[in-house]
């Protein structure tokens, strides 16, 4: 089964990132036939409840309201606990098909939950719905989501093609590996150069003495985010970085610069055209 292979490739990739502690959810939300009564249903019990409802789960009623079971207000949250439940409207075929995802799954050994609230937030998803979800970094805790969408392809002009797949970002990746210390384990290579710098100006020149030193082959980072000089010389000390230069404005001018050997803590001046 596709969906299965797909969720199990997903699950490779953390294990080989030493990302452990997650736990894959998964639902199914039905094909557009089933997923109509089950719309009409939802409707219905949410109407009495939209006074009580957040503005933007008000706005989705319309539109969307299975994205309403995916609010994270606490008040919605508290009126989709006693809503109806999609699995309870699945068609036969749809019923079937998402037993054969969790026999699937436990043929291969891999542990989920079953969580009717699961719907992604695109219209185009059919059946499989599925996420990767961490408790280390809060509510906005999913680090991979993914279904499946065999109506997408024909919707953009193609011809019917089923699909399955997944996406993730790549910033809340980093938040939960960061989060379980496990950044740390990468081995890293040490940056040739660090070039600090003492202002806008300066910076600006950086960025161009960072350009010739990686067309010579060298790995070089300069300061993006307007550190103080102390804090890029810390910043610099923890990425590793052999050599520093800061670069003020008596560097601009003479093309002479100081470069200090972190290893050894010992400086000596050199002109651009030594780099």
């Amino acid at each position: 089964m596709a969906d299965v292979e797909v969720i199990s490739l997903a699950k490779r990739f953390f294990d080989t990132i030493g990302l452990e502690k997650l736990t894959l959810n998964i639902n199914s939300i039905g094909c557009p036939k089933c997923r109509k009564v089950y719309n009409e249903a939802l409707k219905q019990y949410l109407f009495e409840h939209l006074k009580d409802m957040c503005p933007t789960c008000n706005s989705r009623f319309e539109k969307n309201p299975l994205r309403i079971l995916d609010c994270k207000e606490e008040k919605c949250k508290t009126v989709t606990a006693k809503a109806p439940v999609v699995l309870d409207y699945l068609c036969d075929e749809c019923k079937e098909h998402f037993e054969k995802l969790k026999r699937g799954l436990d043929e291969v050994g891999i542990k989920y939950v079953v969580n009717p609230k699961i719907v992604r937030g695109l219209d185009y998803y059919t059946k499989t719905v599925f996420e990767f979800v961490s408790d280390a970094i809060g509510a906005q805790g999913t680090v991979c989501g993914g279904g499946r969408y065999d109506s997408l392809v024909e919707e953009v002009g193609g011809k019917p093609t089923p699909a399955v797949g997944f996406g993730m970002g790549l910033e809340r990746l980093l938040i939960v590996l960061e989060s379980e210390n496990l950044l740390e384990r990468a081995p890293k290579e040490a940056v040739d150069y660090y070039i600090g710098s003492m202002g806008e100006k300066e910076a600006d020149y950086a960025l161009k003495l960072a350009a010739s030193l990686r067309a010579k082959g060298k790995s070089v980072e300069t300061d993006l985010v307007g550190r103080s000089v102390k804090a890029q010389m810390k910043y610099a000390d923890k990425i590793g970085a052999k050599y520093v230069i800061i670069i003020g404005d008596d560097e601009i001018k003479s093309k002479i610069f100081k470069v200090k050997d972190m290893a050894s803590g010992e400086e000596k001046t050199v002109s651009a055209d030594e780099l």
